[in-house]
């Protein structure tokens, strides 16, 4: 054999010194040997030769075994990571759209909200109505019976505005003690009903907390999107309406003028 064959030391290299100890051995089936004992060094340095081969064929296959493993942990660490920071996304999200005390719509998802409904509107024709309302008097509460009875009367007329709606209807914490309903496919009269409804059972409602017994009441302004007007301004109207319930005695559902 000779000695100046490269070291093996990657796939290629391997399989091109199979190639070399192939034709090696056919060179020997073919040879002329003047002795035994010549045939026998040729045979002798050939499976050294095959050895070195096998080793370093061997621990390039664990190589290959080891990185493939490692490979497939850092692939299932990748997708776990992927998964995690998903979650996280969605978590943010809603965090995003979600008003922190009373788990409703925030502004922003409501005007999102709003906008593709007007959307659905251009496709379809069917006008919708807003409802915005107001809690009477609410300063009072708080300064009677401190902020955190104003936020427990907060979160629990948010849970009833919830209770009173469909499924396709959305409503939302506009600000302060201000709320904010979207009605898909319902009319003014329709609008006029949902509110009435809400008004009715607000009023008769009692607060219970630390001891304390509350009632309050609502006023609220419908307004019917026509079309013409933009978000903006059918907000307007429904806020136009609320206040002029507000000045007429409170506790009552007052119609905007959407012409």
């Amino acid at each position: 054999m000779k000695n100046s064959e490269k070291k093996i030391s990657d796939p290629g290299g391997i399989y091109e010194r199979e190639s070399q100890l192939v034709e090696k051995i056919n060179q020997i089936q073919a040879g002329d040997f003047t002795s035994r004992a010549e045939l026998f060094r040729e045979f002798l340095e050939l499976g050294n030769e095959y050895a070195k081969l096998l080793k370093q064929t061997i621990k390039i296959t664990r190589i290959g075994d080891s990185n493939q493993r490692k490979l497939f942990l850092t692939h299932e660490k990748i997708e776990e990571q992927k998964k995690e920071l998903s979650i996280a996304y969605q978590k943010m999200e809603v965090l995003a759209r979600t008003d922190p005390l009373t788990q409703l719509s925030n502004r922003r998802d409501f005007l999102e909200r709003f906008q593709q409904e007007i959307i659905r509107f251009e496709r379809n024709g069917k006008p919708f109505s807003v409802v915005l309302s107001d809690i009477d008097d609410f300063k009072t509460v708080n300064d009677r019976c401190g902020h955190d009875c104003g936020d427990f009367v907060l979160v629990n007329t948010a849970k009833i505005l919830k209770s009173m709606i469909r499924k396709q209807d959305s409503v939302g914490r506009w600000g302060g003690e201000e709320f904010i309903l979207l009605l898909p496919e319902t009319p003014l009269s329709g609008g006029e009903i949902v509110a009435e409804g809400i008004r009715e059972r607000i009023a008769g409602e009692t607060f219970s907390y630390k001891g304390q017994q509350l009632s309050i009441t609502i006023t609220l302004g419908v307004c019917l999107y026509n079309g013409v007007m933009d978000i903006d301004a059918c907000i307007k109207r429904a806020d136009e309406a609320l206040y002029s319930g507000k000045h007429q005695g409170k506790n009552r559902v007052f119609l905007a003028n959407s012409g």
